[in-house]
């Protein structure tokens, strides 16, 4: 167990404690449990293994270390991993076992919320100011876990649920990390912007102005941050800075936006239906943003004239609310559906909707850097060393992004 950070809360009263518990890569986790055999190989589950647009659902971390990457296609992940064992996913056994923890919890803890598959928020109300006691039961629950579970789980505590999450992600299995009131932000300093919750396109954005680290996130005048990128970027600075108001929402119902439209008369356009369907993805996503809501489940029912009704689903690598994303996917299974007639009808689901978890902090916080050297020396020994170049920071507060660092030879130690 990790000990708690030291600082000092300021306030009259002390703030609430949330704890975020977590197993990660829950589905190749079961997968490991359900086979004993595939402990400690390299593992890939992937959707539509004989797609040509099959992509990586989940990956063991020893895939993670070869360069594999949920959402990733899976052709790349052969590449990368060729020595790994790809599996297709088995979406019922996941959800019963997502469902198993939060049974298992909510029995021991006064209120829980699943906000991921595998990753749940626990209420600790009453613990303020008693680090040692909740860091006890934290730990408590990763032992319970694992003895009736048969999974791994790791957990972090601190005053909101952003902070929380990152410091449960940051740690190693079985291990419990307290942040105590107050240091939320230094703690989140040298994070990566990499692991905020944001949109692709933000994330494209703050690379290209230089900014690499929540602090540097953090340290921006608000009112800049807000004319740059709009509310969006606004909400991240201020998860940046280690503040997040969303309260603790107990339960884990089936969670689900839906939308549909009927036609009359009915369509025989198979473009006209996608660009309907467009429509009905961008505003189910712009519902879900504003919800703080991402969604990792895509299904779709159309309706034909004749009476035939035909049915396309896709469980996504990663949760999201980007429009252009579930619109793409939503074409990607209308276009291939075998019309019996024209259709009258077209419904859209949104499933398994969770709050926005963090990014690819495995790859980039402390305990992984030996990871990524491991890594770095797999594909040296590949392509020769001279294929790589780091970089080192000459002057971080140049007001020109490419004048900020050096690229320099990577030599592997």
């Amino acid at each position: 167990m990790s000990p708690s950070t030291a600082s000092t809360w300021t306030g009259h009263s002390l703030p609430p404690r949330i704890a975020y518990l977590a197993t990660p890569h829950l589905p190749a986790a079961v997968e490991r449990r359900e086979r004993p055999r595939l402990a400690g190989k390299p593992l890939v589950v992937a959707n539509d293994a004989l797609h040509a647009r099959a992509a990586v659902l989940d990956c063991s971390t020893e895939a993670l270390d070869a360069g594999v990457q949920p959402g990733m296609a899976l052709r790349r992940a052969e590449h990368l991993c060729p020595e790994a064992i790809f599996l297709p996913p088995r979406l019922d056994l996941y959800r019963t076992a997502a469902a198993a923890l939060f049974e298992l919890l909510s029995h021991q803890m006064p209120a829980v919320e699943q906000a991921q598959p595998g990753g749940l928020y626990l209420d600790l109300r009453g613990l303020e100011g008693k680090d040692a006691e909740a860091l006890a039961i934290c730990h408590g629950q990763c032992q319970a876990i694992q003895r009736q579970l048969r999974l791994e789980a790791t957990a972090g505590v601190a005053v909101n649920k952003f902070s929380a999450e990152a410091a449960s992600l940051s740690i190693g299995l079985n291990r419990v990390l307290v942040l105590t009131a107050g240091a939320e932000r230094a703690f989140l300093d040298s994070f990566p912007v990499a692991v905020l919750p944001v949109s692709g396109e933000m994330q494209r954005r703050l690379q290209l102005l230089g900014l690499r680290g929540l602090g540097q996130l953090a340290r921006l005048p608000p009112a800049a941050v807000l004319a740059q990128f709009g509310w969006e970027g606004q909400r991240a600075q201020r998860l940046a800075r280690g503040e997040d108001d969303r309260p603790l929402a107990p339960g884990r119902g089936p969670r689900s936006e839906e939308a549909s439209q009927q036609f009359d008369p009915p369509l025989d356009n198979l473009e006209t239906l996608l660009a309907v369907a467009g429509r009905l993805t961008a505003a189910l996503a712009q519902r879900l943003d504003a919800a703080w809501l991402r969604a990792g489940h895509l299904a779709l029912k159309v309706h034909c004239a004749d009476g035939g009704a035909l049915t396309a689903e896709r469980t996504l690598a990663e949760a999201t609310a980007d429009a252009g994303r579930l619109s793409r996917l939503a074409e990607t299974l209308l276009r291939p559906l075998p019309y019996s007639d024209r259709v009258e009808a077209l419904t859209i689901l949104l499933g398994d909707l969770s709050a926005p978890s963090l990014h690819q902090l495995s790859l980039w916080h402390s305990p992984q850097e030996q990871a990524i050297e491991a890594h770095l020396r797999r594909l040296a020994a590949r392509y020769g060393a001279g294929c790589f170049q780091r970089s080192a920071v000459v002057a971080p507060e140049h007001p020109l992004a490419q004048r900020r660092y050096v690229l320099l030879d990577w030599q592997a130690d």
